[in-house]
């Protein structure tokens, strides 16, 4: 055996203040026989200070924020230096493994996004934690899998039409729920998973392969999506001719806490589908789910009556049911057709969906029409509806909303075998895009033409020029019932029972998008505005009291970033978009105000400075969240990323026959 060591010369994954990717890893092909160690140092330095009169204390992991007068606080430095460290070998072209940790002195305590697992470590006093860890075995005919904080992919493409094994992806965009298109650089990405839970998730382990003219894969694992217990996934198919029929299997386990009842929180699912192609590009999907989760259970239903002869004077009918076994049906139907019209492309998709109770409460149509009006023009309009099989249940209660007696009735929670929630509240969608391309022979954007946002954009786009229009409508036309979620400590819990679902909207709210970008070589840019209505996700977040939480943000933003190596520039600003954490959009927490702007210098191509600016500020007293404040924050960040590979094996000479 031969050992040699070579300085790595090529950027070395791994990058500032964010978690390098699996597929960062399977970017830089490793050769068999080698181990690579990838390192990225990270001095950072930051100053920030409230405004307007807030004072900031620590809540834990997190940050809470009050007004206590006028001015300005002191402006505090902060300093933090942090070592990121991949080792990963490849023993064989199919056997490759690596894991991702961090090494950490200070920690530079920052005011945007505290809520992160260096804050956590720091506060712990631990100096280092591994961030992600995964094995692969690739061969002929089968795989395998172990991953442990490593997003994974769904089994659609496999014909998982149900999507009873969907994706689960931790990266989340720096700005988090305030941005619109996300424009910061890769690097400035986050686990959101571990940030918040403090737990590598996913995690778990997945094979398949082809055997006997069939294709199939197992997936078990502790948390192979966030909050889930450990669970398994089985997928089977077999191709006919230009067809497949797919059997998937589920049995997810689910946290105790949506359940009430750790004996019946196994949420068992079985779907078959049929799926069949043509040559000229028509496609027909076809599929049943089987869903009996908590059959045999009590539920209530709330029927509308004329007003005043309802309970307790209201418009509403309480009854109790019982869910049985056939409550856990679904079929859904899918046709995709192509046609050349008078010289115009045209593409049509209709998808219909019944979901009995147990297997999602809903009944959906969605239409979709798309076409070039000219080479460089398509249009694309979407209409979805749906509604629920059985509605949700209003908040019935004795006395007044300021002096609340008897609970009759409140909206469903884990008591209930389902829920009206917002995948399933009665609603209407109406999407009209328009794009334009000056090089429609390469595709704009990467996967679905209607999400404009920078992730999405076509890294091979070499247009000057191309852009996307996009106006939506949403009618939200019923209440839901208690929501569940995930709170700032990666706990999942339901809404308090003593409040009423969140509100139906009154007509159509309207929200519109322009996506604009180019790449005349050697630039690169991209610019977004945006700007309408959204509505916060908690039942909490509707109440008449303008104190904290927020219903409905009418928003605004532009976003943008200019790229010519070796320099970057990006800058944004928005008004009443949200808070950034999942959890604090869930609620109904803003802005009045945010912006920033940043840039980029490549020293090398492994060495950088980042500088940035953020501002975040509330000025009208309204809607003021505990963990929201005002204030402004620089920071500089200097990375330097270097590495090398070690060969344990030596490629065999010409002539000679490897063993």
């Amino acid at each position: 055996m031969k050992i040699s060591r070579r300085l790595a010369c090529a950027a070395l994954v791994g990058a500032a203040m964010s978690v390098s990717s699996a597929r960062g890893a399977e970017e830089m092909y490793l050769e068999p026989g080698t181990v690579r160690l990838s390192h990225e140092l990270t001095l950072e330095g930051l100053l920030h200070r409230t405004v307007d009169g807030y004072q900031v204390a620590d809540d834990g992991v997190n940050k809470v924020y009050a007004k206590t007068g006028s001015g300005n606080g002191p402006t505090r430095a902060e300093f933090g230096e942090g070592l990121l460290t991949e080792a990963a070998v490849r023993f064989t072209p199919g056997s490759f493994a690596r894991i991702l940790f961090q090494l950490q002195g200070d920690y530079a305590d920052r005011f945007w996004r505290p809520v992160n697992e260096e804050h956590r470590a720091d506060l712990q006093d631990r100096h280092g934690f591994v961030r992600e860890a995964e094995a692969k075995l690739d061969r002929e005919n089968w795989y395998l899998n172990a991953f442990d904080g490593v997003g994974h992919g769904g089994w659609y493409a496999q014909g998982d039409f149900f999507e009873l094994y969907p994706a689960s992806l931790p990266d989340d965009d720096y700005l988090g729920h305030s941005t619109i298109f996300g424009i910061y650089p890769d690097r400035f990405k986050q686990s959101l998973f571990q940030n918040i839970s403090d737990r590598r998730v996913p995690k778990g382990l997945e094979g398949g392969g082809q055997f006997a003219g069939f294709d199939g894969a197992v997936a078990y694992g502790d948390e192979l999506a966030w909050g889930l217990e450990p669970s398994v996934f089985a997928r089977l198919t077999r191709p006919i001719e230009t067809s497949k029929v797919t059997v998937v299997y589920r049995d997810e386990r689910l946290p105790s806490t949506l359940t009430l009842n750790d004996n019946e929180n196994h949420n068992r699912a079985g779907a078959l589908s049929w799926d069949w192609q043509s040559d000229e590009g028509q496609r027909w999907q076809a599929g049943v789910l089987y869903n009996p989760y908590r059959t045999g259970e009590n539920y209530t239903v709330a029927n509308p009556v004329p007003a005043g002869t309802g309970v307790l004077g209201s418009s509403w009918e309480l009854k109790t049911k019982k869910s049985k076994d056939s409550d856990g049906l679904a079929e859904r139907f899918k046709m995709d057709r192509h046609a050349v019209i008078m010289g115009h492309d045209y593409n049509w998709m209709l998808d219909l969906l019944h979901a009995d109770i147990l297997a999602g409460n809903k009944e959906q149509l969605d239409a979709r029409l798309s076409t070039d009006f000219i080479s460089t023009i398509r249009g694309m309009f979407h209409y979805t509806y749906r509604r629920p099989i059985e509605g949700p249940v209003p908040l019935l209660y004795e006395g007044t909303p300021s002096n609340m007696g008897n609970i009759v009735a409140s909206p469903r929670g884990p008591e209930s075998p389902f829920n009206v929630n917002w995948s399933n509240r009665e609603a209407v969608f109406v999407v009209t895009t328009i794009a334009f391309d000056l090089t429609p022979n390469t595709n704009q954007m990467i996967y679905d033409p209607e999400v404009l946002e920078a992730w999405n954009i076509n890294k091979g786009e070499d247009a000057p020029l191309a852009f996307a229009i996009q106006h939506r409508m949403s009618d939200y036309r019923t209440s839901t019932d208690r929501q569940a979620f995930i709170n700032q400590n990666g706990d999942v819990q339901f809404d308090s029972p003593a409040h009423s679902g969140a509100w139906a909207s009154d007509g159509f709210l309207h929200e519109f998008r322009v996506l604009v970008h180019g790449h005349p070589r050697p630039w690169g840019w991209v610019f977004g505005v945006a700007g309408g209505q959204s509505l916060a996700i908690s039942n909490v977040a509707y109440s008449n009291n303008a104190a904290v939480n927020k219903p409905i943000s009418e928003y605004y933003a532009l976003e943008g970033r200019l790229d010519r190596w070796p320099f970057a520039v990006w800058g944004h600003f928005g008004s009443g978009v949200w808070a950034p954490e999942p959890f604090q959009y869930y609620y109904g927490e803003t802005f009045d105000k945010l912006w920033g702007a940043g840039g980029t210098y490549n020293l090398t191509t492994n060495t950088s400075v980042d500088v940035s600016y953020l501002a975040a500020r509330l000025h009208d007293g309204l809607f003021v969240a505990p963990d929201v404040g005002a204030y402004d924050e620089w920071r500089m960040i200097f990375t330097h990323r270097f590495g090398f590979l070690f060969e344990f094996s030596e490629p065999a000479r010409a002539g000679y026959r490897a063993h």
